[in-house]
Formats: structure tokens, sequence, C-alpha cells
């Protein structure tokens, strides 16, 4: 009976046993696949079509290795346009994975990033990296593909804790910009790095005629490029702007002198102040004109209105309104909308035949006015 129970016992220890064997087999594959994430550096210089060096925030550098495992090969019978390609390159098909191999590292991992990117056609220059501008900012991968004549849809990436991790590009306000991640970007040169870890791109705007920018920041906690300003330059200005302002601090500096009742950059010079007053204060104008309610005094960037018509002006007669004349700056509604909010009216002028969008501060007023209700530029701006 005891020997037939340690029988028993015995059995079921066997059993435990090839059980447990089972689940070790089962399990192997896993580790298996988990060395299959590493890849030799000598291995990965054979295998890979494209390799990019590319720092981290602090500087470290890795080499991003770009290949795939089912890759197919041809040779191109016709130019390429988009990559300028000529007859008889080589050009490669697959689904292209990245590893990221740290500088003096003899393996490198492979990288669960997508890089949405199934063919490659050497030589190539439209994926490639952007050195960063400071410490504590990484450079950038780009990943492009063709999006228009005009310019390439731009993917980023960045190295952060080891990891080539993708951004994402949002609104001013933190909402997901675009269902894809992907941003338009001019050819070769569209996009560059500034300080403070901010990122431009720029294309031409065919719908504008105009070169369009924007400035992202770059939060690499949150992997995110947050939208932090606009700008369009005139279609004759291909390189990037040198001087002036963005959008967002022209609109706000606009919104403060309104809120004050001051000209813009000349805080001396108010809403209010009697014709006297402005005389000691300003050059003489180079343009004396009487408008629909009172005179105006025009300088090259802006006008004085007064209460008073050119015959009737005396020290007394006091300023009234501001006309600023935007200029080079190339404001359009929307652009407003973005930076200022929603205005408090927005309608057809019959009687100056445009639209007016009206912002209220308190007992002043900013208002902007365009010709046609779809996104035509803004060719007045008055304060109030």
């Amino acid at each position: 009976m005891i020997h037939s129970v340690q029988k028993q016992k015995w059995s079921v220890i066997l059993a435990l046993f090839i059980l447990l064997s089972g689940v070790l087999l089962l399990a192997s594959p896993d580790r298996a696949d988990a060395k299959e994430d590493r890849i030799s550096a000598e291995e990965l210089k054979k295998i890979s079509r494209l390799s990019l060096t590319l720092r981290d925030a602090y500087q470290t550098q890795y080499t991003v290795y770009i290949y795939a495992p089912n890759e197919k090969s041809s040779t191109l019978t016709e130019e390429d346009y988009w990559t300028g390609n000529k007859p008889g390159d080589r050009t490669y098909t697959g689904t292209y994975r990245a590893a990221l191999l740290k500088k003096g590292a003899s393996y490198g991992t492979v990288q669960a990033a997508k890089l949405d990117l199934h063919s490659i056609t050497l030589p190539q220059t439209w994926h490639y990296t952007i050195k960063s501008k400071e410490k504590g900012a990484p450079d950038l991968l780009l990943i492009t593909e063709w999006g228009s004549s005009n310019f390439n849809l731009a993917r980023p990436f960045i190295v952060r804790s080891g990891v080539l991790e993708p951004l994402t590009f949002v609104n001013n306000k933190g909402k997901k910009l675009t269902d894809y991640e992907f941003f338009p970007a001019s050819r070769g040169d569209g996009i560059r790095m500034l300080s403070d870890a901010r990122v431009q791109f720029r294309f031409y705007n065919n719908s504008v005629f105009k070169y369009e920018i924007e400035t992202f920041k770059l939060n690499i906690s949150k992997l995110e490029l947050r939208l932090s300003d606009t700008r369009y330059v005139n279609f004759d200005q291909s390189d990037w702007p040198n001087s002036g302002t963005g959008d967002r601090a022209y609109l706000d500096n606009l919104k403060n002198a309104a809120m004050k009742g001051i000209l813009p950059n000349q805080p001396n010079i108010k809403l209010g102040m009697t014709h006297k007053s402005l005389l000691g204060t300003l050059k003489k104008a180079k343009l004396k004109e009487n408008g629909e309610w009172g005179a105006y005094y025009v300088y090259p960037h802006y006008a004085i209105g007064f209460n008073s018509y050119l015959h009737e002006l005396n020290n007394n007669s006091r300023v009234m309104v501001f006309n600023i004349f935007p200029g080079q700056q190339y404001l359009y509604p929307d652009t407003v909308k973005l930076w200022l909010g929603k205005p408090q009216e927005e309608y057809l002028n019959e009687a100056e035949g445009g639209y007016d969008m009206i912002y209220k501060y308190g007992s002043r007023t900013l208002s902007f006015h365009y010709a046609d209700k779809y996104d035509d530029e803004i060719y007045l701006i008055t304060i109030y």
C-alpha cells in the first residue's frame, strides 16, 4: 500500500516535470525572438540599406540602420522626377525597419517604431538627419515621402532613452494637428532647427502663392512638436526670413496696443490725444487726406485718423482711430483666429465692400479687414 502510494507520488512528480519541460519548450521561441531583437554591428552593416547618425539630447551618438528582411531589388527603367533618380539606378522594396546602434556598442537593437517606408532608390537624399543647435535638444531623423509638386511630407523621429521614437504634431492648444504623422516641407531645405528646441517647416503654398513657415517647439517628454508660431513670406522670397517677427508676436503686439489704446510700438501716440500734442510728437505726415469720417495723416506703415476733416482740424481735434498696414506680414483670417481666438463679430461690410473681423477689449476695438470670405489676405487693421 505504502509502495503503491510512493509510486503514485513519483508518477505525479514525473508528470509535473514533463509538463514544466513542455512549458519551457514553448517559451523558448520567445527567448529566441528576444535574441533576434539584437543584431551585431557587423551584421547591421551588411543588411542595412541606409545608415544615418543621430544624437540624443545628451549628445550620445547612435547610428540608425534601416533594413528590410523581405527586401527585393530592381533597376529603374525611367526617371523618377520626385527623387531625382535616373534610369539604371537601383531601387529596393520591402517593409523597412530600424535598428539602433549606440556608439561603441557591439550589438544594435531592433526598434518598434514604424517607419512606413516601403521603397528606397539609391542614391538618395530624401531621408536624412538634422543636427540640433544646442545641448539638451536631440537631432532629428526625417523619413519623407512625396506630397505634391511643391513639397514632401516629412515624418520626424528622435532618440530618447536609447529608443527611436516618432514625434506627433500638435497645435498651439495641444490638440493633434493631423491624423497623419507627416508635415509638409520643401524638398532639400524645407526643415531647419533653431535654438530653444524649435523646429521650422517651410513649403510653398499654392493657395496663397506664398511660402508658409510653421515653427514648432519640441517637447521631448511628450514626444510632441507643438505649434508655436506661423509666418508667410512672398513667393519671390525663397530664403528663410531673417528679420521681422512671426504672426504670434505680431498679433500679440496688436492686441496689447488695442487694449491700451496706443499706436503699436509707439506708446506715446494714444487714442484721444489732441492734434496739438500729436504734432509735437510725430514727424510731418507725407500725405494728408479726408476719409469718410474725418481727416487722416498717412505714414508708410500706418495712418492716424481724427474726429475732424482737414479744413476743420485745430489744436483741440482728437485722434480717433489708427489704421495699420500689414505690409509684408501677410496675415490671413485663419491665422488671426489661431492666435487671437474666435472674434466677437465677423461679417460682410457692404459699405466698405469687404469683410470685417472684430475683437473687443473693454472699450477698445481691434478690427481686421479683408476682401474675400475664403482666406483672402488682410489688407487693413484698425484700432479705435
